[in-house]
């Protein structure tokens, strides 16, 4: 029969005394580094059961991280989830992805739920998420379970990392004044989204401040691919026609292209088209496209890190609504450039 290992067993395996020993073990009262450190270390090689969420973050084997998003299919979750996956490289941090689409418990639930298992840690991206909603995500979290947004909100109440949204819509803007283009369009997303907004007004803002760039057409779209097809049908029809359009995701400019090009229209030479988020699917279109770079992997760094920071300090200071902006770029492609030669088109032919 095997023993089971007790408190007093690693008060005898290191000296200190079994009231110094449960301290250690739950992170409660005043106790050194040293003897925490030697507890731990007796515990585990005794296999004593100790609870991860205890454990010092130098001693755990993994941190254990939750991304916690209502999942669709597309490129845009899986660009997501392995730029997050990367950045675990050199950390001993672990991601886990956890969808909230096809389930009846609340994303604040099944964070609660997290919590009471082998979790440490929770990223939220929650784009339709309002400052209510993660008011009340934070009441039912502990401030010793660190929980970041990756999605920004205007008046945000939790750590926030995101992208700079605004530098994106303004990076397309002038590089569409570079190129020679004057009217200009775009195809906006959801506007109660936060991200939509700040693309849009980054993209908006740099064609006031220029006397040469007008705004000349515009369309609301929802980043579906079905949207950027029906935007085109709204362009066809529009009075004036702009020279460039900007779509405010990757999925909404393939859809308009997609039309464009069954329609007679030569990308770009008819109409230059550049979209947001630099999807895999930017380089196997024809033409390729031009689009707003969002690193992943620096975004997953960016918000483990602050992850890590708390459980390291083991604070218990509530969220000040402090927002971090990861730097975007800009990776130009034939979408927005002239092309060495004109692919004729296969599709005038068909019925």
């Amino acid at each position: 029969m095997i023993k089971k290992v007790t408190l007093k067993d690693i008060a005898d395996d290191t000296g200190l005394s079994i009231s110094t020993v449960s301290r250690a073990l739950t992170r409660t009262g005043k106790i050194s580094k040293d003897n925490e450190k030697k507890v731990f270390e007796s515990a585990y090689r005794l296999n004593y059961p100790v609870s991860n969420i205890h454990t010092p973050l130098e001693l755990r084997k993994t941190i254990h991280i939750a991304i916690i998003t209502r999942h669709y299919t597309g490129e845009f979750f899986a660009s997501l989830f392995e730029g997050f996956d990367r950045s675990t490289k050199d950390s001993n941090a672990g991601i886990s992805l956890i969808s909230v689409t096809h389930t009846s418990d609340s994303p604040e639930q099944i964070i609660s739920d997290l919590r009471k298992t082998h979790f440490d840690a929770a990223v939220i991206f929650m784009p339709d998420y309002r400052a209510k909603d993660y008011e009340t995500m934070l009441r039912l979290c502990p401030p010793e379970f660190p929980i970041v947004s990756i999605a920004p909100i205007a008046s945000p109440v939790m750590d926030t990392v995101t992208f700079d949204n605004y530098r994106g819509g303004h990076l397309i803007a002038q590089h569409f004044e570079a190129r020679g283009f004057r009217k200009l369009g775009i195809v906006h997303g959801p506007i109660n989204k936060s991200e939509s907004m700040l693309r849009k007004n980054g993209f908006v803002d740099y064609i006031q401040a220029s006397d040469d760039l007008s705004l000349v057409w515009e369309y609301g779209g929802d980043y579906s691919f079905e949207q950027g097809k029906a935007s085109y049908e709204s362009y066809r029809n529009a009075p004036v026609k702009p020279d460039a359009i900007f779509c405010s995701n990757d999925g909404m400019a393939v859809g308009f292209m997609h039309n464009a090009i069954r329609d007679g229209l030569a990308v770009p030479n008819d109409v230059a088209i550049a979209g947001f988020d630099d999807l895999p699917t930017c380089n196997l279109y024809t033409p390729t496209l031009t689009s707003v770079h969002t690193p992943y992997e620096l975004l997953g760094k960016k918000t483990i890190e602050i992850i890590l920071n708390r459980l390291k300090d083991q604070s218990s200071e509530r969220h000040s609504g402090y927002m971090s902006l990861v730097p975007v770029s800009l990776t130009v492609r034939e979408s927005t450039t002239k092309m060495a030669r004109t692919f004729r088109n296969p599709y005038q032919s068909l019925v």
